[in-house]
């Protein structure tokens, strides 16, 4: 087995240290949890009213405050009687810090919103609306519908894990001769995943609304 020149240690280093410094992110924010979800109609599309508790979580603000995208994942479905869902969206919101002008912003499918203060970040999500489910018309004439909702939370928002772990593996940095330099990638790469594993286990949540029929969402106050 060859040894590591000095060299190639020191160059090791500093990736270990931050593999160590990222892995204080990697645990689970257990103190976001949904509250209420409420539906209707907004221009021909039924959508959601979502109140949440707890966002962002502690581990998401020290990650975006070192610079990093945290995010939250949202499933937002619609089941009939029967247990069958007809229907629902996807979402991703993704919160950063610009540590220059010193403002937290939030980017949901390319639309973004920026907030002076954390407590302005706050309010948005403790009660976000118009969250986009569906047409209208997969809300049935006849039988009970309901939204169901599921949340999962991301200290560090999967795409940023996928950038930092090519940037400490080497994988944009010119690949130099020799069989140290790949090995070392590929380890501290099996590190860092190592790291991540499990970060969402035990961090999801999920609420379901009271069934309403279409009658109901008619008569809502919009």
């Amino acid at each position: 087995m060859r040894r590591l020149g000095t060299k190639n240690l020191w160059a090791i280093c500093p990736s270990l240290a931050l593999c160590l410094f990222l892995a204080s992110f990697c645990l689970a924010d257990d103190s976001a949890r949904l509250v209420r979800a409420t539906p209707s109609v907004v221009g021909g599309r039924l959508v959601c009213r979502l109140e949440t508790a707890g966002l962002p979580g502690e581990k998401q603000l020290q990650s975006m405050k070192s610079g990093l995208i945290s995010s939250v994942d949202l499933n937002l479905a619609l089941e009939n009687e029967a247990g069958n869902i007809v229907g629902g969206q996807n979402l991703s919101l993704r919160m950063g810090f610009d540590l220059w002008e010193e403002i937290f912003s939030l980017d949901t499918d390319g639309h973004q919103k920026r907030f002076k203060t954390l407590d302005d970040l706050q309010k948005y999500l403790a009660e976000i609306n118009d969250l986009p489910v569906g047409p209208y018309a997969l809300v049935g004439t006849d039988g009970k519908f309901r939204l169901r909702v599921s949340l999962t939370v991301h200290s560090i928002a999967p795409e940023e894990q996928a950038r930092v772990e090519d940037v400490i593996a080497g994988d944009r940095r010119p690949h130099r001769e020799g069989q140290d330099q790949q090995e070392t990638s590929v380890s501290l790469g099996h590190l860092i995943r190592f790291f991540y594993k499990g970060e969402d286990q035990g961090d999801g949540q999920d609420l379901q609304s009271p069934w309403f029929t279409r009658k109901d969402l008619a008569n809502a106050p919009h």
